[in-house]
C-alpha cells in the first residue's frame, strides 16, 4: 500500500459513520454518565473502565490500520483514564478524594487531544509521504 493520505484514510475507522458512533460516541455518553452518576453507585466506575477500555482499543486499532496521528495520543490516554476509573472504584468508594472531578476533567480534554495534534502536524496521517501537487498532507 502506498503512502498517500488517500489510501491511508481509505481505511480509517472515522471515516465510517457506525464505526464512530459504536466505537466511540456511545463509549463516551456511557462512561461520561457513569463517571457523574458514580458518586451514587460507585460499581458504575467499572462501567466507565470498560467503556473507555473500548475506546482506547478502538483508537490503537485505527492507528495500527491507517496511523491516524491522534489515534496515537487517544489510545494510550483512554487506556490510562480506565486505570483512573479503576482506581477510584477501589480507592475512593465514596467519592470523598474527588475522583469524580479529575475523571471528569479528563474526559473533558478530549476533544482538545483529538483535534491539536493534527492542526499542530498539519496532516491527520503520520508519515503519508504522497500528498499530490500543491495539496496539504491531509
Amino acid at each position: 500500500m502506498n503512502n498517500t493520505a488517500s489510501d491511508l484514510g481509505s481505511c480509517d475507522s472515522l471515516r465510517k459513520t457506525w464505526q464512530v458512533i459504536s466505537l466511540w460516541g456511545l463509549p463516551a455518553v456511557v462512561a461520561t454518565l457513569a463517571v457523574v452518576l458514580a458518586d451514587r453507585r460507585p460499581a458504575l466506575f467499572l462501567a466507565a473502565s470498560a467503556a473507555l477500555v473500548v475506546m482506547g482499543g478502538a483508537c490503537l486499532v485505527n492507528a495500527a490500520r491507517c496511523r491516524r496521528l491522534h489515534c496515537y495520543i487517544t489510545g494510550p490516554y483512554f487506556l490510562m483514564l480506565t486505570l483512573g476509573a479503576l482506581l477510584a472504584y477501589g480507592a475512593d468508594p465514596n467519592g470523598e478524594y474527588l475522583s469524580r472531578l479529575w475523571l471528569f476533567l479528563a474526559l473533558g480534554a478530549t476533544p482538545l487531544l483529538i483535534w491539536l495534534p493534527e492542526r499542530l502536524a498539519g496532516r491527520k496521517y503520520l508519515n503519508a509521504s504522497e500528498c499530490g501537487e500543491g495539496r496539504e498532507c491531509r
